[in-house]
């Protein structure tokens, strides 16, 4: 199985990711960062489905041993759906986490992000849980031309609501890492089963 933990920057993906490393889950379970293969300079949406299909294969190997794998990063639910390889995987589960506008720009200027580029950030991460919620939200922002041969039939005909749209929402704002991280815990036993 594969868990997608996702969400714009400043959501706290990168922050949870120690706790759930360190988790005794019992269970071959390997937690990833997605930019851990490297981003290159003028990385954009056609870099990320390339990266995204990395990731799924790299989900395929964890699984085919009887284990799983835990993926942090920036991943949209459709873009993860839609690469050639995610109808391989036994199961996709998605799990976003969300911050206010307010609570992502404090985090990201704690951090040193140019004060200039929140606002991308900001929308990113308002689209990003729109997306989550409705697959009909914007599509255009993920559906670019890649040399990825993309499989976006798979969800655009999906209504909100539809059990192959199905994803967690984790609002954080007021939680810590570690709370964060327990929540998020919770979340992959409860798909574990």
């Amino acid at each position: 199985m594969l868990f997608s933990l996702t969400g714009a920057s400043g959501s706290g993906k990168s922050s949870v990711l120690p706790y759930l490393a360190e988790v005794d889950w019992g269970a071959d379970v390997e937690c990833v960062e997605f930019d851990s293969i490297g981003v290159p300079d003028g990385a954009d949406t056609a870099w990320r489905h390339d990266a995204i299909e990395f990731w799924l294969q790299r989900g395929r190997e964890v699984q085919e041993r009887g284990g799983h794998l835990v993926l942090c990063g920036q991943v949209a639910m459709g873009e993860l759906l839609a690469a050639p390889s995610a109808d391989r995987l036994e199961r996709i589960a998605v799990c976003l986490l969300h911050c206010s506008p307010s609570a992502r720009t404090a985090r990201l200027l704690r951090r040193g992000e140019d004060p200039a580029s929140i606002v991308h950030h900001v929308r990113f991460g308002e689209w990003l849980r729109a997306h989550t919620r409705d697959p009909a939200h914007a599509p255009e922002v993920i559906q670019v031309p890649s040399k990825v041969p993309m499989q976006w039939s798979r969800w655009t005909d999906l209504p909100p609501g539809d059990p192959a749209w199905r994803a967690e929402v984790i609002d954080n704002d007021s939680l810590t890492p570690a709370e964060t991280a327990l929540v998020v815990e919770r979340w992959i036993r409860r798909e574990l089963g």
